[in-house]
Parts: C-alpha cells; structure tokens; sequence
C-alpha cells in the first residue's frame, strides 16, 4: 500500500515537473517595475557611491553619471527579462506551483483550500494586450501575495474560479456552511446589492480627500534644499510682485496676489479630482452572499473581493468636507494583514451618500447605533494640557510677559475649550449582539465598528484619575487591531467585559 502511494506521489511530480509553463512575454513590463521596486529598496546601498561623485572630482563625476544614466537602464531590462525566463507557474486540479529566481531558486507551493483571496487586476500597461495580473492570498501568508502577471483575462478568471471552486468543496466536505455564492458555473447571477457610483460622485472623494495637500509638507523640505528655490523660482515671484505694485493701488495688489492663490488652490483641488478620477472610475460594488467584490480604475482596472467572514473591523469616515457634502468613506479590514499592507489592499468604498449607506449597512448586518456618551470629566486632562502648553509657548516667546501670558492663557483656554469639547460630543460607545462601535471626532467622525464574537484579549485598567471619577478603561485586542474603551461607570466596563467574552465563547461560526 505504501509503495502504491509513493508510486501516485513521484507519478505526480513528473507530471507537474513537465507542466511548467512561462508567462506571456507581455509580463515583461511588469518584471521590470518589480526590478525597479527592488532598486529603490536597496538604493540605500549606494550612498557610498554618492560619496565619491561628491567628492571625487568633475572627471569622475561624469563618468559615473554617464555609467549610470546608460548602464543601469540596461542592467533594470537585463535583470528583468532573466528574471521572465526562470519564472515558470503550474496549475493543477488542487495546487499552484511557482519557481523563481537567478542564482537562488525558489519553489512554492501554494493548495488551493488554504487560499483565502485571489483577486484579480488589468494594470494600464497590461491592457492593451489584454492581459492582467492574479494575486493569491493563502493563509498564514502574513498579508504576502503570490502573483501570476501575464496571465490573459479569461486565464486568470478561470484560473480564479479554479481556485475558489476547489475551496468550497473542501469546506463543504469538511461541514462548513457556505452561504456566499464565490463561483457561478453558469455565469455570474443577479447580485443580491450592486452600487455604483458615478463619476460626479467620485468627483466629491477628490474635494474629502486630497493627496496633493498631504504630499506637498513632504516634499518642501527636499525641494528645499535645491537652489531651484533660489535661483529660479524668488526672482520670478520678485518680478510678478513688482509688475503688481508699481502703478497698482495696495487694493490692487492684495486682489491680484488673493487670486494668485486662488488659482493655485483651484489647480490643487482639479489635480486631486483627476487623480480620483484616474483611480475610481466606473466603481462597482456588488454582493453575492457573503462575497463583496469591487471594480474601478480608468488607467489601471483594479478587481479586489473579501468574505463577510474575513471582517475583523470596519471603518467609516467623515472629515469636514465630507460632513459639509453629508458623505462618507468605508474601509474594510480583512484579517491578515499587517497595517502597512492594510492601507494599499483593504476593501474600501470612497465615497457612500445616505442612501447608499444605508444598503450597505443592512448588507453588513449594522444595526443603527444607539450612542452612549462618556463621562464629561473626559474632557478635564486634555483641556488642562492643551491650554498649559500654549501658554508657555507664548511665555517663550514674549520673555514671560504677564500681559501676553495672561491674553494667551484666555485665548487657549476658550479655544481649547471649545475643541475638547466638540471632541466629547462626538465621543461614544455602542455595542449590541453583533457589534462593538466606538466613534470620535472633533469636526467630522469616524465610526470604527468590532464583531463583538472576535476579540482576542480584554483587559480593564483602572488609574488613580480615573477612580478619581469612579470610572474605567476597558482595553480590547481584536483581529482588527486595538481599541480603548474609557470614561464609563465600573459597573458598565465590567458589565461590557462579560458581554464581550459571552459572545466570544458562543459563537459557533468562521472568524476566516
């Protein structure tokens, strides 16, 4: 019997030995932006090399930068098309095989019942040949994915439905109640929700969120640091001020420079509307069961795709633009997956109205919260801290003048006032049979909801200041992260402890 099994397992070996098979040549264009991303990484290598352009002479100089501007280009293409040739993939009935690599070869092999995601997208420079990229996601992967790029678009659709196929047999072999509809023999069926937002919509996640503004503090200081500043762009400014005010009336002038800004601002604000645009046109949601897949991209078509039972937290959010627009965002944390992996791949809706959260939230199974606010003496610390450091601030900077102290410590006082306490109203707790709901904010809010059956650890803590005001801090560790529940009665921490491991202990379903 047991050399029948080993004769079945070298049998199948040489088959999958013999079913190698490359990706399509087009995959070079994604070979040689992974060889650039390996680049930049180690980049911090050559800092050395910097050294010695700096240093070693304008003959040396040139030499080098005429060797890197004409040999690293050729050595990025040469790394790339080698790294093509040795990449080879096999696809059987139940496992995924990949070998990699120049001179240290790798082998992976990946079962399809241990995959917990494959999703699949069509880069700018795949789809005019028509081909895509799948990314795999297996479990204990620690958020790594395995890519097959160069696959054609029906390739890697079958090669997916394959995959997810597979899983579902398994589980349904080994009992486990399948309620989400992954696969569709006879094509894709009527979609239990499907929203779509459209292109006005995605418009208004470029106003709620604009990468420019946060990009540009970053880049001052590099830009900065160059004589483009300057050389090039003071003198300019110093001409356009010039031609303002001479003959120009002071009104003139502060019209003139205020639109100047204005139009910058437009600029920035058109810019980042654009980059929306580019990375959220013709976004879908739809929903099969407990299956949640999304599509969108005009350049770039991105398809990502969750299980209900992989949520481990849910966030909506909402800034001061997003509230005066009355709209929201929806980000999805899978499990799985470290936080700087998190930020690039979870699921996330940019832009939801009322009415679109709505069918969302009933989807999601989301109750409507009931809010309960902290204790007010939440606000005393902060309140205290916040005006203390203003007023030493000022205290530095005036040489302790009692006057400006005295203004300072009125005018931070109110102001600090007036924001911790718009933070208290928006601060609150909500928990029911399914969830755990915490929420804050100043101007706007985000609500980060917790299923109530998948915590890890629970812990209450309790300070002097706390037991000052006879209230306690309940600490939870979830899947989804940490969360610190603070302000309310003894009693009711300890009340919400017992519901929370209750629910834990009763819960008979997948947490994955």
């Amino acid at each position: 019997m047991n050399s029948h099994v080993s004769m079945i397992q070298v049998h199948r070996g040489w088959l999958v030995m013999n079913n190698y098979q490359r990706v399509s040549i087009w995959a070079l264009f994604h070979f040689i932006g992974r060889t650039l991303a390996l680049f930049l990484k180690q980049a911090v290598n050559l800092i050395p090399l910097a050294v010695v352009v700096i240093t070693g002479g304008e003959q040396i100089r040139m030499i080098i930068m005429w060797v890197l501007a004409i040999g690293l280009p050729g050595l990025i293409v040469l790394h790339a098309g080698v790294s093509w040739w040795f990449f080879r993939y096999c696809a059987d009935a139940n496992t995924l095989h990949i070998r990699e690599g120049i001179f240290k070869r790798t082998q992976l092999t990946l079962d399809y019942d241990r995959i917990q995601q494959a999703d699949i997208r069509q880069p700018w420079y795949f789809r005019p040949f028509g081909q895509s990229v799948l990314g795999v996601e297996s479990a204990g992967s620690d958020g790594k994915e395995v890519e097959l790029a160069g696959l054609s678009l029906d390739q890697s659709e079958k090669l997916r439905q394959t995959m997810m196929l597979h899983k579902q047999e398994q589980q349904c072999r080994a009992g486990i109640e399948q309620n989400d509809s992954e696969v569709w023999p006879d094509g894709s069926p009527q979609p239990d929700l499907k929203v779509d937002l459209p292109l006005p919509e995605i418009a208004r996640y470029g106003l709620i969120h604009n990468p420019v503004l946060l990009v540009l503090p970053v880049v001052a200081y590099p830009i900065g640091q160059l004589d483009l500043i300057d050389d090039w762009l003071v003198p300019r400014v110093e001409g356009l001020v010039a031609t303002f005010t001479n003959g120009s009336s002071f009104i003139e002038t502060v019209l003139m420079s205020s639109a100047a800004v204005l139009v910058l601002l437009v600029l920035i604000v058109v810019f980042s509307v654009l980059l929306s645009i580019v990375r959220y046109y013709g976004f879908t949601l739809t929903v099969h069961g407990q299956r949640y897949q999304t599509r969108a991209g005009l350049l770039s078509i991105v398809s990502r795709s969750f299980q209900y039972a992989r949520l481990q937290r849910l966030v909506l959010q909402q800034g001061i633009i997003a509230r005066l627009l009355d709209r929201k965002s929806l980000r999805i944390d899978q499990s799985g997956r470290p936080d700087a992996i998190q930020q690039t791949k979870s699921f996330f809706v940019p832009v939801l109205d009322a009415s679109r959260e709505s069918e969302l939230a009933t989807s999601l199974k989301l109750n409507k919260p009931d809010w309960q606010s902290v204790h007010p003496a939440s606000m005393v610390m902060p309140w205290l801290i916040s005006t203390t450091i203003l007023v030493v601030m000022t205290g530095l900077i005036a040489d302790w003048n009692s006057l400006w102290m005295s203004v300072s410590g009125t005018l931070a006082g109110a102001l600090t006032g007036l924001l911790v306490w718009a933070g208290w109203r928006r601060r609150a707790v909500h928990i029911d049979e399914q969830w755990l709901a915490v929420r804050r904010g100043v101007i706007g809010q985000q609500q980060s909801w917790i299923p109530a059956h998948k915590m890890q650890t629970l812990r209450i803590r309790q300070g002097p200041w706390l037991r000052l005001w006879g209230v306690s801090a309940l600490h939870v560790l979830s899947a989804g992260g940490r969360e610190t529940i603070a302000w309310l009665p003894v009693e009711q921490i300890e009340a919400l402890k017992s519901r929370l491991t209750q629910c834990t202990e009763d819960y008979q379903g997948r947490w994955m």
